[in-house]
């Protein structure tokens, strides 16, 4: 199946907390470690890294003096060109001057969106930083992997890039499995199976946490509940009173309230994949309400109700009756089986 090489695993996500793009090469390399042989793979990670891997077949090495993208551009880019390896990076970033290899540019929203982000210096440095970092990317010789045909588009369109060079490797919602439900946070909180629309805060305003604020003023009848490191911070102070902000939940409470709502909601504006809704499902939700935008569509097609996210005067609830069967035929699409698989055949 693959040439004869070493490959050093961009270990950065153990160092940080594990959400997003990190949680997705957690999973990855998980999965990959179950179908390798030893010898070939690396994970180089960070020596302060607060999270462990127990691996089998994958060697877990912490290493280096830096951490974060200091770390990435020096530690990780010299044990690379010391070892005359390939790298695989996960989290949107390579070691340019050891970029040989695979890299996941999960999405370019940076340079598509960057009146989402903040527009001060620190904010105006980032953006820049991460433009120049899609530029090295596209500049060197490293194959690119995408977790959406959308995000794939995005790239051909704003960098030219031959679509031979970009391979689409979906996200997945197996992890979900592994985690306990705490159906406690529903007692705590006050709230009956079935009988709230729930959604995730955060401080991203392509998020579009507005549209959740807005539908619970339209909607008295109906109890909204917002999650999130955010969402004690997203409301104005005369707040719907069906609005139950939950503030930090843990991966155990946010399964029970995805699991045991009437529909997640997710009214975002641009998304590179768009998970927590697949999660949602996997963990038990009735239905999943998302903004009709193109990336959303690809992935959830028939199985979501679709919103008009600019639309804060006429907000639908309307959710879409599934059977578990047609839910459980679009969750088997996913996997991180399916896509350890096709990494190791890019590879």
């Amino acid at each position: 199946m693959m040439k004869k090489g070493l490959y050093v695993i961009d270990g950065i996500f153990l160092a940080r907390r594990l959400t997003g793009v990190e949680r997705f090469a957690y999973n990855m390399v998980k999965e990959m470690d179950a179908l390798v042989k030893p010898g070939r793979f690396i994970l180089l990670a960070p020596m302060k890294s607060e999270n462990e891997m127990e691996l089998k077949n994958i060697k877990l090495v912490k290493y280096g003096h830096f951490k974060g993208y200091l770390w990435e551009q020096t530690d990780l880019a010299y044990f690379i060109l010391k070892h005359r390896a390939r790298c695989i990076s996960f989290c949107n970033t390579v070691p340019v001057l050891a970029s040989r290899g695979v890299v996941f540019l999960h999405d370019i929203s940076m340079r598509v969106n960057p009146g989402f982000f903040s527009t001060n210096f620190r904010g105006c440095l980032s953006i820049l930083c991460w433009c120049l970092m899609y530029r090295a990317i596209v500049m060197s010789g490293v194959k690119i992997a995408t977790v959406s045909e959308f995000s794939k588009s995005e790239m051909i369109r704003y960098y030219k890039i031959d679509k031979d060079r970009i391979s689409v490797i979906h996200s997945a919602w197996q992890h979900m499995e592994d985690i306990e439900a705490d159906y406690g946070i529903l007692q705590r909180l006050g709230l009956e199976k079935g009988k709230y629309y729930f959604g995730m805060a955060t401080a991203a305003p392509n998020k579009n946490t507005k549209w959740i604020i807005e539908a619970a003023r339209q909607h008295k009848d109906s109890i909204f509940v917002l999650a999130g490191h955010m969402s004690e911070g997203v409301c104005p102070e005369n707040r719907p009173e069906n609005l139950i902000l939950a503030g930090y939940v843990s991966d155990g409470e946010a399964k029970a309230l995805m699991g045991s709502c009437r529909a997640f909601i997710l009214p975002t504006f641009y998304e590179g994949f768009g998970l927590p809704p697949m999660e949602a499902l996997a963990s038990g939700a009735e239905g999943i309400i998302l903004s009709d935008i193109p990336c959303l569509r690809e992935i959830y097609g028939d199985i979501a109700s679709y919103i008009d996210p600019h639309d804060y005067d006429n907000t639908c609830l309307e959710v879409k009756e599934q059977s578990p069967g047609d839910i459980q035929r679009f969750l088997d699409r996913y996997s991180w089986k399916i896509s350890a698989k096709a990494l190791l055949r890019l590879l």
